[in-house]
């Protein structure tokens, strides 16, 4: 019997000897792969950080441009400026912010007086009395403009809506 057992008990250790070395290459396999996750995450958050970077330089040399364009405008005044002049001067300078806006993708969309009032482009901020019938649900002024990436809207214009209401028409006739 005892040759049995042993033949036996040096096929068990034979086993274990196996299953140990098995488990060893595991745990290497697996410390190998938490290394490689490891350094991809950095390198992920590395790519990531540099893109952040680049996306906010679109935004910062337009704006360094702008700041820089209304210091030579302020140092240029020699005497007060006409409201002609103070108007155009501020047109510039929101012509200027919307293009460091397009440097990022976003463009400026205007609403036009007359067009159907679209709740997906325009925010209502105010409501006229239309003349006739079909002037209802109508842009009837343009507040500020609206700006969109692509498809998508990123602030919609603001606009005052006509409203037909056929009592108020009769009481103004």
């Amino acid at each position: 019997m005892d040759g049995v057992e042993g033949g036996a008990g040096g096929e068990v250790a034979g086993l274990v000897r196996e299953f140990t070395a098995v488990l060893a290459r595991e745990r290497e396999l697996a410390e190998r792969r938490e290394a490689v996750i490891a350094r991809l995450h950095a390198e992920v958050e590395q790519l990531r950080r540099g893109e952040v970077e680049r996306a906010l330089d679109l935004v910062r040399h337009p704006l360094i441009r702008l700041h820089d364009q209304i210091l030579r405008q302020a140092a240029m005044l020699e005497s007060p400026l006409t409201v002609e002049e103070s108007g155009a001067l501020l047109r510039a300078f929101a012509d200027e912010t919307a293009d460091a806006l397009a440097g990022t993708g976003v463009e400026r969309y205007p609403a036009r007086v007359g067009e159907p009032y679209d709740p997906a482009r325009h925010r209502p901020v105010g409501r006229d009395a239309a003349r006739r019938p079909e002037e209802d649900r109508t842009v009837s002024g343009v507040v500020a403009a609206g700006f969109a990436t692509g498809d998508r809207v990123v602030r919609k214009a603001e606009v005052r809506v006509a409203r037909w209401d056929p009592d108020e028409a009769a009481h103004h006739s």
